[in-house]
């Protein structure tokens, strides 16, 4: 058994240094590459204006906008330091990460509901996206 492992390691061992070689030779060309020639400023302008996007209705001078990127989800917990019911705003203090945050999140229309329950000094954990939170639990 170990002759077969040996031979088998051997046979893969001479067919890779192989290929090694002729990717080698082949990346080789026969002649080497022109240098790239800069475009005069004037000539790339042109271009650029000749190549913009064409949108039937939309005037010559607007680009076409690409929607935004979904903002990603992620969870942060810290002890609430503030809460503003009216403004849909609470503040949380963030003392066991890497160096002490205070970050302060707005609240939706479904999660305005649960913030009543929570008080100054509470430990919790909220999901939040872009700078909005979308569930909120408090740990005690």
């Amino acid at each position: 058994m170990k002759k077969l492992s040996v031979i088998l390691v051997g046979i893969i061992f001479v067919f890779s240094t192989t290929g090694m070689v002729l990717a080698q030779e082949k990346a080789n060309p026969g002649k080497p590459a022109e240098a790239a020639k800069p475009a005069e400023p004037a000539k790339a302008a042109e271009s650029a204006k000749v190549e913009g996007p064409k949108l039937e209705g939309a005037k010559p001078g607007e680009a076409k906008k690409e929607p935004p990127a979904k903002p990603v989800m992620y969870r942060m917990g810290g002890v609430v330091t503030a809460i503003d019911a009216a403004g849909k705003k609470i503040t949380i203090r963030q003392d066991q990460v890497k160096r002490e945050r205070i970050v302060t999140l707005r609240v939706g229309q479904k999660m305005a509901k649960e913030i009543a329950s929570i008080n100054v000094g509470d430990l919790v954990n909220v999901w939040v996206s872009g700078n909005m939170i979308t569930a909120l639990e408090k740990v005690f």
